[in-house]
């Protein structure tokens, strides 16, 4: 059936300091038989002393056709800004194959599992050049093959750990490549109170020269179940 989510948050400091926090997401999907459709929308601005710290924005919209149990294909196009990272626009098109490997499952108290993904996509790329050196590429329009790894641990009622592991590779030079991994971990306290640890490191073999080449994120979350 149908499904939506939507979160808004945010905080404000005035006086001393002056700081204006908002965190917001929209997310729908669909699933009906073996197709599974899915809309996912978030963003982030951070501001602080007439200084603009942090824009991003991003849209997804994927297509899952479940072949069986174990298998599916993928269709996916993404479209995302990121001040902090230089990106004006990121234009993603891509589809691929993900097959569950493992799937263990003990009653119903504990289950393991890990899928691979591997595909292709395309990927446009327009970068704010305003600090960039003049002679700087800014543009590029590139096809990278895209791999991605996902365990999943759960413990019902205990925790819950999911660790993705996503590689992109430029079809034309192997050393330009990206490695991100997420880390989710939700721990139970009791039927009403959860703690989220959420941890994400981005590697850039090839960022832009006046950025560094990896970013760690952060994220600690209280969850009440009212």
């Amino acid at each position: 059936g149908l499904g939506i989510s939507a979160e808004l948050a945010g905080s404000s400091i005035s006086g001393n300091a002056s700081v204006l926090l908002l965190e917001y997401s929209l997310n729908f999907s669909y699933k009906h038989e073996k197709h599974y459709l899915r809309l996912l929308s978030g963003g982030e601005y951070i501001y602080e002393d007439d200084d603009e710290v942090s824009n991003s924005l991003f849209t997804q919209l994927r297509y899952n056709y479940f072949i069986n149990n174990k298998s599916r294909l993928f269709a996916f196009t993404q479209l995302q800004s990121n001040a902090i990272l230089l990106l004006e626009r990121r234009l993603l098109g891509g589809a691929g194959y993900r097959l569950n490997l493992i799937d263990i499952k003990k009653d119903t108290s504990k289950r393991f599992e890990l899928d691979l993904s591997a595909g292709l996509m395309q990927e446009e790329e327009l970068l704010n050049r305003t600090d960039l050196p003049e002679l700087e590429k800014y543009y590029t329009n590139y096809t990278r093959s895209i791999f991605s790894l996902v365990g999943i641990i759960d413990f019902k009622d205990k925790f819950t750990l999911v660790n993705t592991t996503y590689f992109q590779q430029y079809l034309k030079n192997l050393n330009d490549f990206r490695l991100l991994n997420e880390t989710n971990l939700m721990i139970q306290i009791n039927e009403w109170f959860s703690v989220s640890i959420d941890l994400e490191y981005r590697f850039d073999s090839e960022p832009p020269s006046i950025l560094k080449d990896r970013d760690f994120n952060t994220n600690l979350g209280l969850i009440f179940n009212i």
